[in-house]
Protein backbone atom coordinates (compact mmCIF):
# COMPACT_ATOMS: atom_id res chain seq x y z
CA UNK A 1 0.00 0.00 0.00
CA UNK A 2 1.12 3.02 -0.85
CA UNK A 3 0.60 6.63 1.68
CA UNK A 4 -1.38 8.00 -0.91
CA UNK A 5 -3.55 4.82 -0.70
CA UNK A 6 -3.53 4.79 2.99
CA UNK A 7 -4.89 8.33 2.78
CA UNK A 8 -7.88 7.76 1.03
CA UNK A 9 -8.33 4.63 2.81
CA UNK A 10 -11.20 4.98 5.70
CA UNK A 11 -9.90 2.17 8.31
CA UNK A 12 -6.35 4.12 7.58
CA UNK A 13 -5.18 7.96 7.78
CA UNK A 14 -8.26 8.69 5.64
CA UNK A 15 -10.53 8.02 9.14
CA UNK A 16 -8.74 11.22 10.22
CA UNK A 17 -11.31 14.23 10.26
CA UNK A 18 -8.41 16.09 8.32
CA UNK A 19 -8.25 14.03 5.75
CA UNK A 20 -11.79 13.28 5.05
CA UNK A 21 -12.38 15.65 1.75
CA UNK A 22 -8.88 14.79 -0.09
CA UNK A 23 -10.13 17.46 -2.83
CA UNK A 24 -8.23 19.98 -0.32
CA UNK A 25 -5.44 18.15 -0.17
CA UNK A 26 -4.46 17.76 -4.17
CA UNK A 27 -1.33 19.94 -4.55
CA UNK A 28 0.10 17.51 -1.49
CA UNK A 29 -0.95 14.32 -2.76
CA UNK A 30 1.11 15.35 -6.08
CA UNK A 31 4.24 16.04 -3.80
CA UNK A 32 3.89 12.42 -2.04
CA UNK A 33 3.46 10.72 -5.31
CA UNK A 34 6.76 12.92 -6.56
CA UNK A 35 8.64 12.21 -3.47
CA UNK A 36 7.53 8.12 -3.99
CA UNK A 37 8.32 7.84 -7.38
CA UNK A 38 4.44 7.07 -8.04
CA UNK A 39 2.57 7.38 -11.36
CA UNK A 40 1.72 10.61 -12.37
CA UNK A 41 -1.62 11.85 -14.39
CA UNK A 42 -0.59 14.53 -17.02
CA UNK A 43 -2.45 16.89 -14.56
CA UNK A 44 0.12 16.08 -11.93
CA UNK A 45 3.02 16.25 -14.04
CA UNK A 46 2.60 19.81 -14.93
CA UNK A 47 1.97 20.56 -11.41
CA UNK A 48 5.42 18.55 -10.79
CA UNK A 49 7.14 20.50 -13.47
CA UNK A 50 5.98 23.91 -11.81
CA UNK A 51 6.95 23.24 -8.13
CA UNK A 52 10.22 21.77 -9.09
CA UNK A 53 11.35 23.58 -12.02
CA UNK A 54 12.46 20.37 -13.62
CA UNK A 55 11.06 19.44 -16.91
CA UNK A 56 10.92 15.35 -16.83
CA UNK A 57 9.76 13.01 -14.13
CA UNK A 58 11.58 10.22 -14.16
CA UNK A 59 12.35 9.18 -10.19
CA UNK A 60 14.57 6.22 -8.95
CA UNK A 61 13.21 3.57 -7.95
CA UNK A 62 10.96 4.11 -4.53
CA UNK A 63 11.28 7.52 -5.45
CA UNK A 64 13.65 10.19 -4.31
CA UNK A 65 15.77 8.95 -0.74
CA UNK A 66 16.21 13.34 0.03
CA UNK A 67 12.74 15.02 -0.68
CA UNK A 68 13.13 18.80 0.66
CA UNK A 69 9.85 21.12 0.56
CA UNK A 70 10.15 24.69 0.81
CA UNK A 71 6.32 26.13 1.01
CA UNK A 72 4.79 28.88 3.35
CA UNK A 73 3.30 28.92 6.52
CA UNK A 74 0.26 27.42 7.11
CA UNK A 75 0.52 25.49 4.64
CA UNK A 76 0.01 22.13 5.75
CA UNK A 77 3.52 20.72 5.75
CA UNK A 78 3.42 20.01 9.43
CA UNK A 79 0.41 17.78 9.33
CA UNK A 80 2.26 16.08 6.04
CA UNK A 81 5.45 15.75 7.71
CA UNK A 82 3.91 14.07 10.47
CA UNK A 83 1.97 11.60 8.17
CA UNK A 84 5.00 10.88 6.76
CA UNK A 85 6.59 9.51 9.48
CA UNK A 86 3.78 7.68 10.77
CA UNK A 87 3.01 5.79 7.96
CA UNK A 88 6.98 5.23 7.35
CA UNK A 89 6.96 3.90 11.10
CA UNK A 90 4.07 1.65 11.09
CA UNK A 91 4.92 -0.20 7.52
CA UNK A 92 8.88 -0.25 8.33
CA UNK A 93 9.87 -4.16 8.07
CA UNK A 94 11.29 -5.76 11.52
CA UNK A 95 15.21 -5.75 11.35
CA UNK A 96 16.30 -9.27 11.44
CA UNK A 97 19.15 -8.74 13.91
CA UNK A 98 16.56 -7.00 16.52
CA UNK A 99 17.91 -3.28 16.17
CA UNK A 100 15.89 -0.45 17.06
CA UNK A 101 14.79 1.41 13.82
CA UNK A 102 13.63 4.89 14.53
CA UNK A 103 11.28 7.22 13.01
CA UNK A 104 13.43 10.50 14.07
CA UNK A 105 10.69 14.00 13.95
CA UNK A 106 12.97 17.02 14.68
CA UNK A 107 12.26 20.28 14.91
CA UNK A 108 13.88 23.55 16.42
CA UNK A 109 13.78 22.34 20.37
CA UNK A 110 11.93 19.85 22.19
CA UNK A 111 8.76 21.39 22.97
CA UNK A 112 8.23 22.70 19.49
CA UNK A 113 8.88 18.81 18.34
CA UNK A 114 6.44 18.12 21.18
CA UNK A 115 3.66 20.67 20.51
CA UNK A 116 3.55 20.20 16.99
CA UNK A 117 4.72 16.96 14.72
CA UNK A 118 4.55 14.70 17.35
CA UNK A 119 1.29 15.52 18.71
CA UNK A 120 0.29 14.90 14.71
CA UNK A 121 1.91 11.81 14.63
CA UNK A 122 0.53 10.44 17.60
CA UNK A 123 -3.54 11.50 16.18
CA UNK A 124 -4.06 8.33 14.67
CA UNK A 125 -2.17 6.17 16.68
CA UNK A 126 -5.11 7.42 19.33
CA UNK A 127 -7.67 7.61 16.80
CA UNK A 128 -7.69 4.74 13.94
CA UNK A 129 -8.38 1.36 15.44
CA UNK A 130 -6.55 -0.47 12.98
CA UNK A 131 -3.28 1.53 13.72
CA UNK A 132 -3.83 1.54 17.50
CA UNK A 133 -3.41 -1.91 17.72
CA UNK A 134 0.22 -1.97 16.63
CA UNK A 135 1.03 0.57 18.87
CA UNK A 136 3.17 -1.16 21.96
CA UNK A 137 3.92 1.81 24.25
CA UNK A 138 4.09 5.64 23.98
CA UNK A 139 5.39 8.40 26.04
CA UNK A 140 5.14 12.17 25.94
CA UNK A 141 7.54 12.16 23.37
CA UNK A 142 7.86 8.40 21.85
CA UNK A 143 5.74 5.44 20.18
CA UNK A 144 6.63 2.35 19.84
CA UNK A 145 5.20 0.05 17.74
CA UNK A 146 4.96 -4.32 17.70
CA UNK A 147 7.12 -4.03 14.52
CA UNK A 148 10.37 -2.88 16.62
CA UNK A 149 10.04 0.97 15.23
CA UNK A 150 9.98 3.85 17.23
CA UNK A 151 8.42 6.65 16.43
CA UNK A 152 10.54 9.93 18.41
CA UNK A 153 10.51 13.34 18.70
CA UNK A 154 14.59 15.29 18.96
CA UNK A 155 15.56 18.84 19.08
CA UNK A 156 17.45 20.21 16.74
CA UNK A 157 20.96 18.92 18.42
CA UNK A 158 23.31 17.06 16.11
CA UNK A 159 24.72 14.87 18.95
CA UNK A 160 21.06 13.91 20.23
CA UNK A 161 20.56 11.56 17.22
CA UNK A 162 24.33 10.12 16.65
CA UNK A 163 24.33 6.56 16.77
CA UNK A 164 20.92 5.69 15.86
CA UNK A 165 19.73 3.71 12.48
CA UNK A 166 16.24 5.88 11.06
CA UNK A 167 13.44 4.11 8.65
CA UNK A 168 12.49 8.27 8.04
CA UNK A 169 14.01 11.63 8.88
CA UNK A 170 11.32 14.19 9.29
CA UNK A 171 13.28 17.93 9.91
CA UNK A 172 10.64 20.54 10.48
CA UNK A 173 11.18 24.33 9.74
CA UNK A 174 15.32 23.69 8.88
CA UNK A 175 15.84 26.94 8.16
CA UNK A 176 15.44 28.00 11.83
CA UNK A 177 17.25 25.81 13.24
CA UNK A 178 19.81 27.69 15.65
CA UNK A 179 21.83 26.53 19.15
CA UNK A 180 20.91 28.42 22.83
CA UNK A 181 24.02 30.59 21.76
CA UNK A 182 22.59 31.50 18.63
CA UNK A 183 24.62 29.52 16.39
CA UNK A 184 22.99 27.83 13.02
CA UNK A 185 22.80 24.05 13.41
CA UNK A 186 21.18 23.48 10.50
CA UNK A 187 24.37 22.08 8.45
CA UNK A 188 25.24 20.27 11.52
CA UNK A 189 21.99 18.43 11.74
CA UNK A 190 22.04 17.48 8.30
CA UNK A 191 25.44 15.89 9.13
CA UNK A 192 24.34 14.16 11.86
CA UNK A 193 21.02 12.64 10.34
CA UNK A 194 22.42 11.50 6.98
CA UNK A 195 24.12 8.38 8.54
CA UNK A 196 21.28 7.27 10.25
CA UNK A 197 19.43 6.29 7.01
CA UNK A 198 22.97 5.18 5.26
CA UNK A 199 22.15 1.17 5.92
CA UNK A 200 18.38 0.84 5.88
CA UNK A 201 17.57 2.60 2.39
CA UNK A 202 15.20 5.51 4.55
CA UNK A 203 13.94 9.02 3.19
CA UNK A 204 15.12 12.21 4.52
CA UNK A 205 12.05 14.97 4.34
CA UNK A 206 12.79 19.08 4.54
CA UNK A 207 9.87 20.80 5.08
CA UNK A 208 10.80 24.32 6.05
CA UNK A 209 9.44 27.64 5.47
CA UNK A 210 12.37 29.93 3.45
CA UNK A 211 14.19 32.28 5.40
CA UNK A 212 17.63 34.17 4.60
CA UNK A 213 19.44 33.45 1.01
CA UNK A 214 22.22 31.53 2.88
CA UNK A 215 21.96 28.42 4.81
CA UNK A 216 21.75 24.80 4.31
CA UNK A 217 17.65 25.18 3.20
CA UNK A 218 19.17 27.87 0.37
CA UNK A 219 22.14 25.64 -0.63
CA UNK A 220 19.70 22.74 -1.35
CA UNK A 221 17.63 24.95 -2.99
CA UNK A 222 20.59 26.44 -4.97
CA UNK A 223 22.31 23.10 -6.02
CA UNK A 224 18.97 21.16 -6.80
CA UNK A 225 16.03 22.80 -7.70
CA UNK A 226 15.14 23.00 -11.24
CA UNK A 227 17.90 20.01 -12.57
CA UNK A 228 16.86 17.08 -13.52
CA UNK A 229 20.11 15.36 -12.52
CA UNK A 230 20.35 15.75 -9.12
CA UNK A 231 19.66 12.91 -6.50
CA UNK A 232 17.54 15.73 -4.31
CA UNK A 233 14.27 16.80 -5.23
CA UNK A 234 13.48 20.06 -4.56
CA UNK A 235 9.79 21.25 -4.33
CA UNK A 236 8.79 24.75 -3.94
CA UNK A 237 5.28 26.38 -3.24
CA UNK A 238 3.61 29.34 -2.50
CA UNK A 239 0.80 28.61 0.84
CA UNK A 240 -2.38 29.54 -1.21
CA UNK A 241 -1.44 26.75 -4.01
CA UNK A 242 -0.82 23.79 -1.11
CA UNK A 243 -3.50 25.02 0.81
CA UNK A 244 -6.68 26.51 -0.75
CA UNK A 245 -8.66 26.74 2.49
CA UNK A 246 -6.29 29.74 3.81
CA UNK A 247 -8.75 32.78 4.25
CA UNK A 248 -8.63 35.51 1.62
CA UNK A 249 -8.40 38.30 4.20
CA UNK A 250 -5.54 36.49 6.40
CA UNK A 251 -3.53 36.62 3.16
CA UNK A 252 -4.25 40.07 2.20
CA UNK A 253 -3.81 41.50 5.70
CA UNK A 254 0.17 39.57 5.55
CA UNK A 255 0.60 41.60 2.37
CA UNK A 256 -0.12 44.98 3.58
CA UNK A 257 0.51 44.52 6.92
CA UNK A 258 4.23 43.08 6.18
CA UNK A 259 5.43 42.43 2.50
CA UNK A 260 8.20 41.49 3.03
CA UNK A 261 7.32 38.33 5.54
CA UNK A 262 4.60 37.85 3.13
CA UNK A 263 6.74 37.09 0.65
CA UNK A 264 8.37 34.12 2.67
CA UNK A 265 5.80 33.72 5.25
CA UNK A 266 2.97 33.27 2.18
CA UNK A 267 4.74 32.74 -1.03
CA UNK A 268 7.33 31.20 -0.26
CA UNK A 269 10.53 32.83 -1.27
CA UNK A 270 13.72 33.35 0.44
CA UNK A 271 14.29 36.80 1.37
CA UNK A 272 16.91 38.76 -0.87
CA UNK A 273 19.17 40.66 1.02
CA UNK A 274 18.93 39.30 4.55
CA UNK A 275 22.70 37.68 5.78
CA UNK A 276 24.21 37.52 8.97
CA UNK A 277 26.08 40.58 10.03
CA UNK A 278 29.06 38.83 12.09
CA UNK A 279 30.76 36.35 12.16
CA UNK A 280 30.47 33.85 15.24
CA UNK A 281 33.97 33.25 14.52
CA UNK A 282 35.69 36.85 14.91
CA UNK A 283 33.07 37.33 17.42
CA UNK A 284 34.57 34.09 19.75
CA UNK A 285 37.85 36.15 18.84
CA UNK A 286 37.37 39.49 20.55
CA UNK A 287 35.82 37.78 24.07
CA UNK A 288 37.92 37.68 27.02
CA UNK A 289 37.37 34.64 28.42
CA UNK A 290 36.30 34.11 32.04
CA UNK A 291 36.09 38.28 31.91
CA UNK A 292 32.01 39.02 32.76
CA UNK A 293 33.42 42.82 33.61
CA UNK A 294 35.87 45.09 34.61
CA UNK A 295 36.12 47.19 37.79
CA UNK A 296 36.95 51.00 37.17
CA UNK A 297 40.47 51.43 37.40
CA UNK A 298 42.05 55.18 38.66
CA UNK A 299 43.73 56.91 35.19
CA UNK A 300 41.30 55.60 32.55
CA UNK A 301 39.06 57.45 30.84
CA UNK A 302 35.92 55.99 30.22
CA UNK A 303 32.41 56.44 27.92
CA UNK A 304 28.71 55.05 28.89
CA UNK A 305 25.82 54.48 26.59
CA UNK A 306 22.37 53.68 27.73
CA UNK A 307 20.08 52.10 25.30
CA UNK A 308 16.89 52.88 27.66
CA UNK A 309 13.26 50.97 27.68
CA UNK A 310 9.91 51.93 28.88
CA UNK A 311 10.11 49.14 31.45
CA UNK A 312 6.60 47.30 30.51
CA UNK A 313 7.26 46.03 27.26
CA UNK A 314 9.56 43.38 25.90
CA UNK A 315 12.44 45.26 25.47
CA UNK A 316 15.52 45.66 28.50
CA UNK A 317 17.20 48.79 29.56
CA UNK A 318 21.00 47.69 28.90
CA UNK A 319 23.77 50.02 29.62
CA UNK A 320 27.34 49.77 28.39
CA UNK A 321 30.48 51.34 29.65
CA UNK A 322 34.23 50.79 27.36
CA UNK A 323 37.80 52.72 27.12
CA UNK A 324 40.14 52.74 25.26
CA UNK A 325 43.70 51.09 25.13
CA UNK A 326 45.61 52.53 22.44
CA UNK A 327 44.36 51.21 19.64
CA UNK A 328 42.10 48.46 21.70
CA UNK A 329 38.80 49.42 22.29
CA UNK A 330 37.52 47.43 25.67
CA UNK A 331 33.91 46.81 26.86
CA UNK A 332 33.92 47.01 30.71
CA UNK A 333 30.50 46.85 31.69
CA UNK A 334 27.52 45.82 30.10
CA UNK A 335 23.99 45.73 32.33
CA UNK A 336 20.40 44.79 31.78
CA UNK A 337 17.35 45.59 33.40
CA UNK A 338 14.70 43.16 32.06
CA UNK A 339 10.70 44.15 32.20
CA UNK A 340 9.29 45.23 34.38
CA UNK A 341 10.61 48.08 36.27
CA UNK A 342 10.40 51.42 37.13
CA UNK A 343 12.49 53.43 34.68
CA UNK A 344 12.72 56.31 36.71
CA UNK A 345 14.23 53.66 39.46
CA UNK A 346 17.01 52.31 36.36
CA UNK A 347 17.98 55.90 35.42
CA UNK A 348 18.76 56.14 39.12
CA UNK A 349 21.14 52.91 39.05
CA UNK A 350 22.16 54.30 35.44
CA UNK A 351 23.27 57.26 36.92
CA UNK A 352 25.03 55.57 39.96
CA UNK A 353 26.74 53.48 37.71
CA UNK A 354 28.07 56.13 35.31
CA UNK A 355 29.68 58.01 38.74
CA UNK A 356 31.11 54.47 39.81
CA UNK A 357 33.26 54.89 36.50
CA UNK A 358 34.31 58.60 37.04
CA UNK A 359 31.44 59.87 34.19
CA UNK A 360 29.22 62.67 34.79
CA UNK A 361 27.79 61.82 31.13
CA UNK A 362 26.45 59.00 28.96
CA UNK A 363 24.93 58.48 25.71
CA UNK A 364 22.18 57.21 24.22
CA UNK A 365 19.54 56.69 21.46
CA UNK A 366 16.64 59.08 21.26
CA UNK A 367 13.79 57.13 22.66
CA UNK A 368 11.59 59.57 25.24
CA UNK A 369 14.27 61.73 25.24
CA UNK A 370 12.48 64.64 27.45
CA UNK A 371 11.76 62.02 30.37
CA UNK A 372 14.86 60.41 29.95
CA UNK A 373 17.27 63.49 29.88
CA UNK A 374 15.16 65.36 32.39
CA UNK A 375 15.68 61.93 34.44
CA UNK A 376 19.32 61.74 34.04
CA UNK A 377 20.02 65.67 35.01
CA UNK A 378 18.10 64.91 38.30
CA UNK A 379 21.09 62.76 39.29
CA UNK A 380 23.35 65.01 37.75
CA UNK A 381 24.05 62.95 34.80
CA UNK A 382 24.27 64.69 31.20
CA UNK A 383 22.11 62.54 28.57
CA UNK A 384 23.82 63.31 25.08
CA UNK A 385 21.99 62.25 22.08
CA UNK A 386 24.05 59.93 19.55
CA UNK A 387 23.80 61.29 16.14
CA UNK A 388 23.85 57.87 15.00
CA UNK A 389 20.83 55.46 14.69
CA UNK A 390 21.00 51.51 15.53
CA UNK A 391 21.87 50.69 12.28
CA UNK A 392 24.83 53.00 11.50
CA UNK A 393 26.39 52.24 15.18
CA UNK A 394 26.11 48.40 14.11
CA UNK A 395 27.51 49.03 11.33
CA UNK A 396 30.54 51.54 12.60
CA UNK A 397 30.74 48.63 14.96
CA UNK A 398 31.44 46.05 11.96
CA UNK A 399 35.21 46.79 11.19
CA UNK A 400 36.47 47.37 14.83
CA UNK A 401 35.00 43.57 15.36
CA UNK A 402 36.51 42.39 12.15
CA UNK A 403 40.10 44.14 13.03
CA UNK A 404 40.29 42.75 15.98
CA UNK A 405 40.42 45.96 18.11
CA UNK A 406 37.22 45.17 20.43
CA UNK A 407 37.91 43.18 23.71
CA UNK A 408 34.60 41.46 24.24
CA UNK A 409 32.64 40.44 27.98
CA UNK A 410 31.65 36.91 28.39
CA UNK A 411 28.24 37.64 28.91
CA UNK A 412 26.23 34.56 26.72
CA UNK A 413 22.83 36.75 26.44
CA UNK A 414 25.08 39.86 24.77
CA UNK A 415 27.04 37.06 22.36
CA UNK A 416 23.65 35.57 21.52
CA UNK A 417 22.38 38.70 20.36
CA UNK A 418 25.77 39.70 18.66
CA UNK A 419 25.75 36.51 16.64
CA UNK A 420 21.93 37.05 15.97
CA UNK A 421 22.26 40.28 14.31
CA UNK A 422 21.19 40.69 10.67
CA UNK A 423 21.72 42.75 7.98
CA UNK A 424 19.73 43.60 5.25
CA UNK A 425 19.16 45.61 2.14
CA UNK A 426 18.06 49.07 2.55
CA UNK A 427 16.60 51.75 0.44
CA UNK A 428 19.43 54.95 -1.71
CA UNK A 429 22.17 52.35 -0.73
CA UNK A 430 21.72 52.38 3.18
CA UNK A 431 22.04 48.53 4.68
CA UNK A 432 19.74 48.35 7.85
CA UNK A 433 21.00 45.72 10.89
CA UNK A 434 18.89 44.79 13.02
CA UNK A 435 17.72 41.30 15.24
CA UNK A 436 15.85 38.91 13.73
CA UNK A 437 11.96 38.43 13.81
CA UNK A 438 11.68 37.38 17.20
CA UNK A 439 14.97 37.43 19.11
CA UNK A 440 16.15 41.03 20.67
CA UNK A 441 19.35 43.00 20.53
CA UNK A 442 19.17 45.17 23.74
CA UNK A 443 22.70 44.50 25.11
CA UNK A 444 24.22 44.52 20.97
CA UNK A 445 22.91 48.10 21.25
CA UNK A 446 24.44 49.18 24.34
CA UNK A 447 27.46 47.47 23.81
CA UNK A 448 28.29 48.79 20.17
CA UNK A 449 27.24 52.03 21.30
CA UNK A 450 29.68 52.61 23.90
CA UNK A 451 32.40 50.78 21.88
CA UNK A 452 32.40 52.59 18.72
CA UNK A 453 31.82 55.93 21.29
CA UNK A 454 34.49 55.49 22.84
CA UNK A 455 36.28 54.45 19.24
CA UNK A 456 35.91 58.33 18.35
CA UNK A 457 33.00 57.67 15.68
CA UNK A 458 30.49 59.57 17.48
CA UNK A 459 32.41 61.78 19.52
CA UNK A 460 32.21 65.33 17.46
CA UNK A 461 28.40 64.90 17.95
CA UNK A 462 28.42 63.98 21.61
CA UNK A 463 30.79 66.83 22.56
CA UNK A 464 28.39 69.52 20.09
CA UNK A 465 25.59 67.92 22.76
CA UNK A 466 27.60 68.72 25.68
CA UNK A 467 28.53 72.01 24.61
CA UNK A 468 25.10 73.42 23.83
CA UNK A 469 23.68 71.41 27.22
CA UNK A 470 25.94 73.69 29.08
CA UNK A 471 25.10 76.42 27.86
CA UNK A 472 26.97 79.84 28.43
CA UNK A 473 27.17 80.72 31.68
CA UNK A 474 25.37 77.32 33.03
CA UNK A 475 26.77 75.47 35.96
CA UNK A 476 24.59 72.50 35.28
CA UNK A 477 22.98 71.01 32.25
CA UNK A 478 20.13 73.11 30.39
CA UNK A 479 17.44 70.46 29.11
CA UNK A 480 14.21 72.30 26.97
CA UNK A 481 10.88 71.77 29.12
CA UNK A 482 8.74 72.30 26.24
CA UNK A 483 8.57 70.28 22.64
CA UNK A 484 11.75 70.45 20.38
CA UNK A 485 13.08 69.09 17.18
CA UNK A 486 16.40 66.92 16.51
CA UNK A 487 18.68 69.26 14.36
CA UNK A 488 20.87 67.39 11.86
CA UNK A 489 23.74 67.63 14.20
CA UNK A 490 22.13 65.37 16.45
CA UNK A 491 21.30 68.11 19.01
CA UNK A 492 17.94 68.86 20.33
CA UNK A 493 16.55 72.30 19.44
CA UNK A 494 13.51 74.14 21.37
Amino acid sequence: MTIVEALADRHLFGALSVFKDLATWRAWLVFLRVAYGLPLTADDRATFQRHTGRTEYRPPPGGWPEVVCVVGRQSGKTRIAATVAAFEAATAAQESDGTELYGLLIAQDQRASVRTVFRYVRAPFDRVPMLAQVLTNGTADTLTLSNGCTVAAYPARPAAVRGLRARVVVLDELAFYRSSDNLPTDAEMLRAVRPCLATTGGKLFILSSPYAQSGALYDLHRKHFGRDETPVLVWQASAPEMNPTLPADYLARMQQDDPEAYRSEVLGEFRAGVSTFLDPDIIAACVDTGVRERPPMPGISYVAFDDPASGSGADAWTKGITHREGDRIVLDVLRAWAPPFNPSGVIAESAALSKAYGLHTTTGDRYAPGFVLEGFRAHGVTYTLSAMDRSSLYLEFLPLCNSGRLRLLNLPDLLRELRGLERRRGTAGRDRVDHAPGQHDDRANAAAGALVLAAGRDATAAAAVTRWALSAGADEPRWPAGPFTMASDGCPRP
